[in-house]
């Protein structure tokens, strides 16, 4: 899948993942970037690099770019600096020339993503967010062998070149600060070539949750994210056909499963860890020795995408949380339609309702804290929605949005003809007349006891 990091670059960025998410905990030196504490008397970082043929490509950047004066001045600065093997691997994943690099009108923004105006030497060097002469942040991630990454795609293969003015650490990579968000980014990937995450952004939409993905740097966010081929799997197991059958409630509650509130890249993960989620009470477990979180498997070509408020991994099967199971429906109430003047009971089954049959429009008795399924017997022309006494809509079988829908207390589900919900007693204060969605003249009313 190819995904935009940045409009003034097109093409696929690839991620360098799998081999660091098999590693071990136990620490290994060997992994270690080796430091170079080195320092030529007076010599500033634009003399050092200009120095080291290994840093050619950045050296000539640095001058087209207009920025050798400013790191020659007494700073300090610390440079994470590409080196030539990193650009070349750059210009051919984005398919530029070396010219066309250095004419970029943006070339001075990325070079300035690569410095931080301060000396921070290896010692100093810790997970999380770093502040950048560009004014963006990127994000350093220690792996579970002490090897040092950014942005989860980028690592500091040499460390500790110390100048006049500040200190060099050596990159195996380009890094470029996001441009998109993550819904942005899951947007995009729809319309790809093999678009990936279709499914995702269809169900992120009917739930309302497309928001929820689409804020600022300070949301750092991990979307663990099924592929199409995931949700496939899933309607095959629900028996549905698509995102539209599975019940509203049920929906976000799963979509709220796959979000970890913090941004968390493959190097972050810990074998075990429990990763809290946005649905409350709700954790994923982390399975490095399998690539697994819970029993979905890490797609390793699709991890680490990077985006502006946090952080994408493709997985290859949908999380079910743990659902509590609902209450048992205490009673069914039958409903037919007469033409398009009212609905008609035809039967109550259980305790705790009570209303007359084959009475047009008839008043409905339910008492609170009870759990109801109404069977709509009128069909699609005619469907079925409760509401408040002003006429807003509470719960609807149709496409109408009720305000108590995704309550989870409630657990409102719609299956075919069956409309269940258990009438909590904030509901039971709202809860008025039932009534058809397409015939206001089809409405009774409903009265509560406790």
């Amino acid at each position: 899948m190819k995904i935009i990091l940045n409009h003034l670059f097109r093409g696929k960025i690839n991620f360098i993942l799998l081999g660091l998410l098999a590693v071990s905990v136990a620490c290994n030196d060997d992994d270690e970037p080796d430091p170079i504490t080195t320092e030529p008397e007076g010599q500033t970082i634009v003399d050092i690099a200009s120095a080291n043929d290994d840093f050619s490509t950045l050296v000539s950047a640095v001058v087209e770019a207009n920025l050798a004066e400013t790191l020659t001045s007494s700073g300090p600065f610390t440079v994470f600096a590409p080196n030539n093997d990193a650009f070349t691997s750059f210009l051919d994943e984005n398919n530029l020339t070396a010219e066309e690099l250095l004419n970029n009108e943006g070339l001075a923004d990325i070079l300035s993503y690569h410095v931080v105006a301060a000396e921070v030497p290896s010692s100093d060097v810790q997970a999380g967010p770093v502040n950048t002469v560009a004014d963006r942040n990127f994000y350093v991630s220690v792996a579970p062998d002490n090897s040092i990454w950014i942005n989860g795609n980028t690592q500091i293969i040499q460390t500790d070149i110390n100048a006049s003015n500040g200190v060099i650490h050596v990159l195996n990579n380009v890094i470029v600060a996001p441009s998109s968000n993550i819904a942005e980014i899951a947007i995009a990937s729809t319309e790809a070539s093999e678009p990936q995450f279709t499914q995702l952004v269809a169900a992120l939409v009917r739930a309302e949750l497309v928001e929820a993905v689409s804020g600022g740097v300070d949301d750092n966010l991990t979307v663990f994210a099924p592929t199409d081929a995931a949700f496939e799997n899933l309607y095959e197991t629900l028996g549905v056909s698509n995102i539209d059958e599975i019940p509203l409630a049920t929906l976000r509650d799963v979509l709220l499963y796959h979000v970890v509130p913090s941004r968390e890249f493959s190097q972050d993960l810990r074998q075990d860890a429990a990763l809290p989620t946005l649905l409350d009470g709700a954790s994923l477990t982390v399975d490095l020795a399998n690539l697994q979180i819970n029993d979905a498997g890490l797609v390793d070509t699709d991890l680490n995408i990077h985006a502006t408020n946090g952080v994408i991994h493709a997985i290859d099967r949908v999380l079910l949380p743990e659902m509590e199971a609902s209450a048992e429906v205490s009673a069914t109430i039958t409903l037919d339609n007469v033409g398009a003047s009212s609905y008609v009971i035809t039967s109550i089954d259980g305790e705790g309702a009570s209303g007359e049959l084959d009475t047009d429009n008839t008043s409905i008795t339910l008492q609170s804290g009870l759990r109801y399924t109404f069977v709509n017997e009128g069909g699609s022309n005619h469907p079925l929605d409760f509401r408040d006494s002003d006429g807003n809509i509470l719960l609807a079988q149709g496409d109408q949005e009720g305000t108590f829908e995704n309550d989870a207390n409630v657990a409102f589900e719609v299956d075919g003809a069956n409309v269940t919900f258990t009438l909590t007693a904030d509901l039971a204060e709202e809860l008025a007349v039932y009534r058809c969605t397409a015939h206001a003249a089809m409405e009774g009313e409903i009265v509560i006891v406790d």
